[in-house]
């Protein structure tokens, strides 16, 4: 087998991510080139694989895309908007893909992508990284044994946590909806997605609720004055989302230097963290920001065969998942929180209880490593079969999550 030759599509905080995961868990397969607007991201995927060339760098995918076949495959992660053209172009290039969740910010566009993959029929998978995780897929095997019988209900819970709510969906990239995505697709599509992997059947119907609650200009604390960023407030000793408690006390006094941190400053030190806080948009009040994508949401679903699920997403909590499975025979809690999953079987009355044991303690509970590890595998070896987050059931689960939003948008039930 010859050796994989990889490009770097988007090189912020997934696509350096990812780039360092290939690193780590590649044989021979290495990232030859980079495609970013930024220096400095260029600078560190090049830091990881020194061996890129100069003629290898793009500052635009069209760029890119326009000196034809330059690897044997791309991992595209640009913002959420920009995924579509050159996933396209990249297809019917005949470029192998993982492409970053979620596909594309419109039905209309995920098809589009879907019927490129499928007629180039090139290696193809998305980033729906719970299905990669050790957690997710020892549920599916207690499921797979029938230890619970036939499942008949699921409740799922995201805790997105309320620092994160603020990072990412308040003062962050995925804020407002007009230039990323809602929050649903952005953050929850794979959460969707993982519900579909565990009932194993196709979504019917769905319905949904949610709304932008309290992260609002009319919810500002009244001690807060005119103040439109942290630094100047006198409110933000008693605010749990204050910018400087958030990346400076609790994150980087704390030792990390990794994400948030590494989202506000390419060099995270005590100096350019305090100076994004103060200068940068991660320092912005935010009951005074642009943010429109909603804070909380709960999906309702029903499965073909009449199997069940419930999905909330809340910004209100301390972060991470939880899952309870009800079945014929039996019942399952996972805890995602402590690596927990928790069996009670109705005929014995005995409950067993399972520690997993991540691929490592990381985001994702390992899924990130997991989606790599597996992706490099299909990729050495042209098995697609290797492919647990193929082109139809993440289409699949796409539109599931369209039709959620536009149930809540709408009051309605939406047939998928």
């Amino acid at each position: 087998m010859k050796d994989k030759t990889i490009v770097i599509v988007g090189a912020g905080s997934r696509g350096l991510g990812y780039a360092k995961r290939i690193k780590n868990y590649g044989q021979n397969e290495a990232v030859v080139g980079v495609v970013d607007p930024n220096p400095d991201r260029i600078d560190k995927v090049s830091e990881i694989f020194p061996g890129i060339k100069t003629d290898m760098i793009f500052s635009d995918w069209r760029e890119f895309a326009e000196r034809g076949k330059l690897a044997d495959a791309v991992v595209i992660a640009t913002q959420d908007t920009m995924h579509t053209e050159p996933a396209i172009a990249c297809a019917n290039l005949d470029y192998d893909m993982l492409l970053e969740k979620p596909m594309a910010p419109t039905p209309q566009d995920c098809e589009a992508i879907i019927k490129a993959v499928k007629k180039n029929d090139i290696l193809f998978a998305v980033c729906h990284v719970l299905r990669y995780s050790r957690f997710f897929q020892d549920l599916r095997k207690i499921i797979a044994k029938g230890t619970i019988g036939d499942i008949v209900t699921v409740q799922h819970f995201e805790h997105v946590g309320y620092w994160h709510m603020a990072h990412s969906f308040v003062r962050g990239n995925w804020a407002n909806e007009g230039k990323s995505s809602f929050m649903l697709l952005a953050k929850s599509c794979h959460d969707i997605d993982i519900l579909r992997y565990l009932i194993g059947r196709p979504c019917r119907r769905v319905q949904s609720f949610g709304s932008l609650l309290h992260f609002r200009k009319a919810n500002k604390p009244g001690q807060a004055g005119n103040a439109k960023h942290c630094v100047d407030c006198q409110h933000e000793p008693f605010c749990p989302y204050s910018a400087i408690k958030i990346y400076l006390r609790d994150q980087f006094d704390r030792g990390n230097r990794r994400w948030p941190l590494s989202v506000l400053a390419n060099n995270v030190t005590g100096h350019s963290i305090a100076e994004a806080i103060s200068h940068g948009p991660y320092g912005r009040c935010v009951y005074e920001c642009d943010n429109n994508v909603v804070d909380h949401q709960v999906v309702n679903l029903e499965y073909e065969g009449g199997a069940t699920a419930s999905f909330t997403m809340s910004g209100f909590n301390a972060g991470n998942r939880e899952i309870f499975i009800q079945g014929t025979k039996g019942m399952i809690r996972g805890d995602m929180i402590n690596n927990m999953i928790t069996v009670f079987d109705f005929l014995t009355e005995k409950t067993e209880t399972v520690k997993v044991a991540p691929l490592v303690n990381d985001f994702h509970g390992g899924g990130d490593d997991g989606l790599i590890k597996e992706w490099l595998a299909a990729l050495r070896t042209g098995d697609k079969g290797k492919i647990t987050t193929g082109p139809d059931e993440t289409l699949e689960s796409h539109l599931t999550v369209f039709a959620a939003e536009k149930s809540r948008i709408k009051g309605t039930v939406e047939s998928i």
